[in-house]
Parts: structure tokens; C-alpha cells; sequence
């Protein structure tokens, strides 16, 4: 594994982690949003995440650059042709859904979104829920900054010992 590829790994996670933080706060932002463009309620938006063999988009990445079929690292090779080590997997946002769970019904007759009963159809949003995955999330992102991080050390910790 080239140590380039921990920072595209932590990369991929910070990019990944901050759409989702994204996606959370616009939830957040529209809980109580009762008219869209689409007509309705907000929906909530979920992002769905990938993992991806890293080693495959960084051989494909070669052979569009040197026009060549594949890439073999002699370095990774084990017995008979078969990779030494696992595969390196990272995550990437595979899409980002809507959640197309019932709104939440409220009666308020006064309400300019209320239908002919007086009740209006509210974003179903949980706060709580919400507010733990907003935690879950920036955890995350910490992580992806600390693997940084400390990539960048070793680096430069290896660099100054070939000086």
C-alpha cells in the first residue's frame, strides 16, 4: 500500500462524513416545513454510503493513465500471484434517499397548509434521532481527521530520517 493511500482513504471518509452532516442539519433545518416545491411535507433525506476496494480504483486509475490493461505491484504479490494483504477499503456516497415514511398529522385548523378536516401533514422528523446520528456523524469526521493526522506524522516523521 502506497502511504499516499491513507490520506485518499481518510479523504474519501471526511468528504463522505460531511455530506452526511449536511444532509442531518437540512433535515434539522425543515422539521417543521409542512409546503416543498414537490407539493407535501419535507421529506427526510438518508445517505447511503459504499465501500469501495481501494485497490481497484487505484488500478484503474493507473491503467487510464499509462493506457495499459492492469497494474501488478511485484511489492503486494504473495505465492502464486495472490495478494499479500486485504483489500483497502474505503467509503464512499452511494446516494441519497427519502424517506417516504407517513407525515406526521397535527390538527390545526387555522393552519394555511391544513386540508378540509383542519389537519396538517408535518415532516416525519425526530429531533432526538437527528440530533444522535448529527453525533455519530462528527464522531466520524474526528476519526477521519485523527487517521489524518497521524498518516501526516508518519510521513513526516520518514521523511526526516532520509534527510
Amino acid at each position: 500500500m502506497s502511504f499516499l493511500s491513507s490520506f485518499d482513504i481518510s479523504g474519501y471518509g471526511l468528504s463522505a462524513q460531511r455530506v452526511r452532516v449536511n444532509t442531518i442539519s437540512a433535515n434539522i433545518a425543515n422539521a417543521q416545513t409542512t409546503r416543498t416545491d414537490e407539493g407535501g411535507p419535507y421529506r427526510r433525506q438518508e445517505v447511503v454510503f459504499k465501500a469501495i476496494d481501494f485497490n481497484e480504483v487505484f488500478n484503474r486509475a493507473i491503467a487510464e493513465e499509462n493506457g495499459a490493461l492492469g497494474y501488478s505491484d511485484p511489492l503486494r504479490e504473495g505465492h502464486e500471484g495472490r495478494k499479500a494483504d486485504p483489500a483497502i477499503m474505503s467509503v464512499v456516497v452511494d446516494k441519497i434517499v427519502r424517506d417516504d415514511r407517513a407525515p406526521k398529522m397535527k390538527y390545526d385548523p387555522s393552519h394555511p397548509d391544513a386540508d378540509t378536516n383542519g389537519y396538517v401533514a408535518y415532516p416525519n422528523i425526530n429531533p432526538v434521532v437527528e440530533m444522535a446520528d448529527l453525533v455519530e456523524a462528527t464522531r466520524a469526521y474526528q476519526a477521519n481527521v485523527a487517521a489524518f493526522e497521524s498518516a501526516k506524522t508518519i510521513v513526516n516523521s520518514a521523511i526526516t530520517l532520509f534527510q
